[in-house]
């Protein structure tokens, strides 16, 4: 099945691998300094790099050459292809609302936190 956007989907799966080649060598890693494996496996480090990557290698080819996952993917492309996504203006107009609202909020909870401070205070 050819698709038009094959380097999209092919680029989704090699993140997923490389995603999951991250996790499983940031694990690995931190096995390895719990058990201090470091001290009882030569070059362990090597050792937990090169399963990672063939792990995450694996996954990408894998799911690449699955047809339910590739027109699954496909679609997923299709459908971002469809999305209204928002002006330079709008986004730029949206993310100072959203900060002035964080402000705001952030100063009431924190006065709201002092006052009933100053009132446990108080009583106590």
């Amino acid at each position: 099945m050819e698709y038009q956007n094959q380097k999209w989907v092919n680029a989704a799966f090699a993140a997923s691998g490389a995603l999951v080649g991250w996790m499983l060598y940031t694990a690995l890693n931190f096995i390895a300094a719990t058990y201090d494996l470091e001290a009882r496996v030569h070059n362990v480090s090597v050792v937990i790099m090169v399963f990672s990557v063939a792990v995450g290698g694996i996954l990408f080819l894998g799911l690449n050459r699955n047809p339910k996952s590739t027109a699954y993917m496909h679609e997923v492309v299709v459908e971002l292809g469809r999305v209204t996504w928002p002006s330079t203006k709008d986004t730029y107009r949206i993310t100072i609302v959203v900060l002035l609202m964080v402000l705001f909020f952030g100063f009431l909870l924190g006065g709201l936190d002092a006052l009933w401070v100053w009132l446990l205070r108080f009583i106590l």
